[in-house]
């Protein structure tokens, strides 16, 4: 799950479509269609040890998609084929909605909230 979270990060498509299962894996994905990832937040695992065949992981994770914060709340099944772990389908959850905000708008030259240290134009916000 972390590595395909991290995949997802740095747009490794291979990887991706690789550790996919192919009865639901597509043909290909494209780049830009990903948003800019930022944030993971493991809920809960089933399974998904060395000796299993099977997992389910329950994660939310955060992103900048076409300048707005998003929320992705899903439950991921996993199978193990020859000894790699594939993404099999996932339900997503209706609390993954775009986020409001909540506050002030973040100014251009504020410092960003992702913690990076640069200016929000020149991090999250481009």
């Amino acid at each position: 799950m972390r590595s395909r979270y991290t995949a997802y990060v740095v747009r490794d498509i291979a990887y991706l479509l690789k550790s996919w299962h192919p009865s639901t894996r597509p043909d290909t994905i494209d780049p830009a269609s990903i948003p800019e990832w930022h944030d993971l937040n493991i809920i809960r695992t089933e399974k998904g040890l060395e000796t299993d065949s099977e997992g389910v992981v329950e994660f939310q994770a955060a992103a900048f998609f076409r300048k707005k914060v998003c929320q992705l709340h899903e439950v991921s099944r996993f199978v193990k084929e020859n000894d790699q772990w594939l993404y099999v389908d996932g339900d997503i959850k209706n609390d993954s909605l775009p986020v409001e905000r909540r506050g002030p708008k973040i100014g251009r030259n504020d410092p960003c909230h992702c913690g990076s240290g640069k200016k929000f134009k020149k991090c999250c916000g481009s």
